[in-house]
């Protein structure tokens, strides 16, 4: 298990700028990190809640945290959300797990874009911001107990894009639904 995070730990900053444009990483290379704190959160009975990270930055005087590295949350019904952050507190990979530790769903982050043209800009104004994810929800088959692909699509900015895909417990295409994106400059 330490060699399992040890690796993570390797692998985070490779993860940590794969889907992010050159133009998004220019403008956060100005922050400053000044300070780390991990916190653990406990319910009543003892057990942990929730443990992850916290990173502080500076910026022309002023402070920022951001939730960096992994965060687990754990829920009373037993299940448990793990989520991964890039060194700016942008999600990476979220990924949810049933009570048995089963995979039922996760989001990826594949492309985290700015039209922003100052880090100010940046954080002051989310429209200039692009982040598209792939969402893959599993099912478990009822003919095997088997865990499967139910469904996966693409979102910008949390609305529904491209094709989506839904899939039979034999991993046979069921079928295919595209959404249309909205776009204001053209429909004006």
């Amino acid at each position: 298990m330490k060699l399992q995070k040890i690796l993570l730990l390797c692998f985070i900053p490779f993860l940590s700028f794969g889907q992010f444009s050159d133009r998004y990483l220019a403008l956060h290379k100005n922050f400053k990190k000044t300070d780390c704190e991990t916190i653990t959160l406990k319910f009543k009975n003892g057990k942990t809640k929730f443990c992850g990270t916290t990173t502080f930055y500076e910026y022309n005087g002023q402070e920022y945290s951001f939730l960096t590295g992994e965060h687990i949350t754990y829920y009373k019904n037993g299940s448990k959300q793990v989520a991964l952050y890039n060194i700016w507190g942008n999600p990476i990979i979220y990924k949810n797990f049933d009570k048995n530790g089963v995979l039922t769903n996760e989001s990826e982050t594949i492309l985290l874009d700015t039209t922003a043209k100052t880090l100010n800009e940046s954080l002051e104004e989310n429209e200039k911001t692009t982040f598209i994810t792939e969402q893959r929800e599993y099912r478990i088959s009822k003919k095997d107990g088997k865990r499967y692909l139910f469904k996966r699509g693409k979102y910008k900015n949390g609305r529904k894009i491209g094709t989506w895909t839904y899939y039979y417990p034999d991993g046979r295409v069921k079928k295919e639904k595209i959404k249309m994106v909205y776009n204001k400059e053209y429909n004006k």
